[in-house]
């Protein structure tokens, strides 16, 4: 099979040699021209972290989404569905998980897959500390409550300490690609000839070649288990902003664009030979202030003034046209039906805010970020925001709103690759940040990686002993009635201290050109699946 930069070479070659090429081309078996590849051209913002334990956004996702392949598939109506594994069954107590693994599987260099594959991918989520271990069931130090093996070469048994009605979303997450048990090295660029050795999956396309903030380039795995991809190839091209983005889709330069925010959107249903796809989701920023020691949000008070200073229906209103849902103080939205409590907000309180704000400079418990000006307190903090979506547009309405709460912040929007980096200034240090969640099969997923004392993404240091024993018991509870009651006792908890303010719910929208047949986007855009899909 050709490269795209193979073919333009040869056509080059072609057009200097054009009256021999013409008069030797006369006859009846003169050669048909070979069809032009088939290479789906897709926009995202640049890459973070490659490793598929750790890369958490959308871009790192669909790369290794396309190299990989999960145990268990989620759909993107949230619903799961076998892949690697053919089958599993769960014992009566809900401690043991067994996995029946398909057969004739095998790694881009030739090795079978088989259970040491899964013992060995399972077990580094958690030597790397990747988040989703929370999920799955984690202690404090990190360890996780549950053990796997390989009871023989196709199943593999997981054994729980005790039940986890959200075990299987933990298995199936998309940080959990299985890896070969063979592997060195994981997503680690080699020389030569052996350059992308390491990224060995057993997914249905292979990568080729990469330039790191370019792009990066996969051909079909045409021995790929699922059967060869309709596409010859796929490109990602990255770039800084989404405005660029939606230019090199309106130029023809891209087919495919995911994550478009609602500003642009108007400009996108504009663009000619495009089809745009919304759906609704539990995706939304998240506002958010430190509350450990030392910190703006120590003081329960300071939380309580931001959430009064915010005015949600406006924000949404103002940013989205009204085409999110409102939300409440807690991360669980209205997609998940019967598990979301549609409370009561803090109302719009500026006076509300600036008192609480006052009593906390009498009494000292500031920290150094409420302070006395012309007479009156007022907090003064840097406000660091990764731009995704129209989110920086959000942190200006916010800067604004929160002047007459006598909130001052200064703004940082910070490139979406750089927030989202190791560093000082990165979204798990700031003091006040806003950070972008994507859609979650399991709402439980959000509290056991962000909400509770010691889990991976916990930004705001918040540690509630009453929201951990209860989010550890709906760990435990399926019966979704039930369940739903202890999300109602946790979302009161998020009202009186939580360190959080969620503006909306909104949607997700991304485009392809009329020329791409076959796109189901999913709920978290980089797990969509390509394998269908063709152009024409």
């Amino acid at each position: 099979m050709k490269s795209r930069f193979l073919v333009r070479s040869l056509l080059v070659g072609a057009l200097l040699l054009l009256p021999i090429a013409l008069f030797v081309g006369c006859g009846a078996d003169a050669e048909q021209a070979e069809p032009e590849e088939k290479t789906l051209r897709i926009g995202l913002r640049k890459l973070t972290t490659i490793d598929p334990a750790l890369g958490a956004n959308d871009p790192e996702v669909m790369f290794n989404r396309l190299q990989y392949d999960y145990l268990v598939e989620i759909l993107p109506d949230g619903t799961l569905e076998p892949s690697l594994a053919t089958d599993w069954e769960v014992s009566e107590d809900g401690l043991t998980y067994t996995f029946d693994l398909r057969s004739g599987v095998t790694f881009e260099d030739g090795s079978s897959f088989g259970a040491e594959d899964v013992v060995y991918t399972f077990e580094r989520l958690v030597s790397e500390g990747s988040s989703i271990v929370g999920l799955m069931g984690q202690n404090e130090d990190g360890s996780a409550t549950w053990t796997v093996e390989a009871a023989d070469d196709l199943t593999a048994v997981f054994r729980l300490e005790e039940p986890n009605a959200d075990f299987l979303y933990g298995v199936a997450s998309r940080f959990a690609m299985v890896l070969s048990s063979e592997s060195e090295a994981v997503n680690e660029f080699g020389e030569g000839e052996d350059t992308y050795a390491s990224f060995n999956g057993t997914g249905p396309f292979v990568l080729e070649e990469y330039a790191v903030d370019q792009s990066a380039r996969f051909r079909a795995n045409e021995n790929y288990w699922g059967g060869a991809p309709a596409l010859d190839g796929i490109e990602l091209v990255f770039f800084d902003d989404d405005q660029s983005q939606l230019d090199a889709f309106r130029s023809g330069a891209l087919d495919f664009i995911i994550k478009v925010p609602d500003d642009l959107v108007p400009a996108l249903e504009q663009v000619p030979n495009a089809t745009v796809l919304s759906r609704p989701t539990n995706t939304h920023p998240v506002v958010r202030v430190r509350t450990d020691e030392g910190s703006i949000g120590e003081d329960v008070r300071v939380r309580q003034a931001f959430k009064f200073a915010t005015d949600r229906e406006l924000i949404n209103l103002d940013v989205l046209d009204g085409a999110g849902t409102v939300a409440n103080n807690d991360p669980i939205g209205p997609t998940y039906g019967e598990l979301y409590n549609p409370q009561d907000n803090r109302e719009h309180d500026p006076a509300r805010a600036r008192e609480l704000i006052a009593a906390v400079l009498a009494d000292g418990t500031g920290n150094g970020y409420v302070v006395e000006v012309d007479g009156e307190a007022r907090i003064e903090i840097p406000f660091y925001v990764g731009d995704t979506f129209e989110y920086g547009l959000v942190a200006e309405f916010l800067q604004q709103q929160w002047r007459e709460s006598n909130i001052y912040v200064e703004l940082n929007v910070v490139p979406e690759n750089v927030y989202y980096a190791e560093g000082d200034d990165n979204w798990l240090n700031t003091q006040l940040g806003m950070t972008a969640w994507g859609a979650r099969p399991t709402p439980q997923e959000y509290l056991s990686v962000a909400y509770t004392e010691g889990a991976a993404f916990n930004e705001s240091r918040w540690d509630n002993e009453e929201l951990a024993q209860l989010a550890q018991e709906a760990s435990r509870t399926a019966e979704i009635d039930a369940r739903a009651a202890l999300y109602d006792e946790m979302s009161k908890i998020f009202l009186e201290s939580g360190p959080v303010i969620i503006p909306y719910f909104r949607p997700v929208v991304a485009a392809h050109a009329d020329r791409v047949e076959g796109i189901v986007l999913h709920s978290f855009p980089g797990r969509t699946d390509f394998t269908e899909v063709d152009l024409r």
